[in-house]
């Protein structure tokens, strides 16, 4: 299994030679092999791809992350028509009953505000109310207690006159992160034969990736937390060192139908759940539930 995460923050050239993944500086030369490779960020608007190393990215099912002038992940590649029997998946996305459409909602913001309620403790701040709305969320959530809990989570994090359109360092550490859980989440279901463009809840027309922005839920109090535990947000802006830090957020353990899994293998172990699902036309969904931050660690 791919594991490495590859940050490229300075001007270089990137090639392969021999599934070699190159990285040339003025003044030396690093190589990983692809099959190492998990994905890669690049920030630097300078930096030169071949595109034979494009087509080898696609190939090894590594996803490119490129960043904006403000060096924020704007855009992702991922690659298309990979999985032998994508037309059947497809067919069933569109044929999704509604009620398994629903129960599996209801079950992604049950774990999202359970872990948003997580968050807080391991924070030290302690909130009954969000406790008291897990409860209270019905099949395809019909009264939104989402916006409801949310409204009250940030309120608890950042203080009352905190909302996600500010534009601030800890909405940026924030966007940073989900970006990069996003993208992976994307290309998983792309490489599952599902389109993440059909979502679940999510349904519009100017969004081409509405199923991973269903998905995503569950996983935005994981970021939550460990950008809190992880920055000190004593700069006015996010520092390289700081989206470094963020960008590992991938390596976090998690705990999925009782097993402890890193981000990026919880979401494959997610995905895979909805495609039985799917198959067999019942919630057989696994989600990732937060605990305290703790970093997966390669032998």
């Amino acid at each position: 299994m791919a594991f490495r995460n590859v940050y490229v923050q300075n001007d270089v050239h990137i090639r392969i030679k021999n599934e070699q993944l190159m990285i040339e500086t003025k003044y030396d030369e690093f190589t990983i092999p692809l099959e190492d490779i998990n994905s890669i960020c690049i920030e630097s608007l300078r930096t030169n791809i071949s595109s034979y190393a494009l087509q080898k990215f696609v190939e090894h099912d590594i996803i490119l992350y490129i960043c904006d002038e403000k060096h924020l992940p704007t855009g992702f590649l991922i690659g298309s028509n990979n999985y032998s029997r994508q037309l059947k998946n497809l067919n069933m996305q569109f044929n999704m009953s509604k009620p398994l459409m629903k129960r599996i909602w209801q079950d992604i913001i049950k774990i999202k505000v359970r872990n948003q309620s997580e968050c807080l403790k391991e924070l030290g701040i302690k909130d009954i109310k969000l406790d008291n709305m897990v409860s209270k969320i019905t099949s395809g959530d019909t009264k939104n207690v989402e916006a409801k809990a949310a409204s009250q989570y940030f309120k608890d994090l950042f203080g009352k006159d905190f909302n996600r359109d500010l534009d601030c360092i800890q909405n940026g550490a924030l966007n940073y992160g989900y970006a990069i859980i996003r993208g992976m989440i994307a290309r998983t279901l792309v490489m599952y034969g599902f389109e993440p463009a059909i979502g679940i809840f999510h349904h519009s027309q100017l969004n081409n990736f509405n199923l991973a922005d269903d998905f995503i839920e569950c996983f935005r109090p994981i970021v939550d937390l460990y950008v809190l535990q992880t920055l000190d947000f004593e700069s006015e802006e996010l520092t390289p060192m700081m989206k470094r830090k963020i960008y590992n957020v991938i390596n976090c353990l998690v705990l999925i139908d009782g097993k402890k899994f890193n981000v990026q293998g919880a979401i494959d172990y997610m995905i895979k759940s909805f495609s039985t699902s799917m198959n067999e036309n019942k919630n057989l969904i696994k989600l990732p539930y937060l605990i305290p931050i703790e970093e997966y660690r390669y032998a």
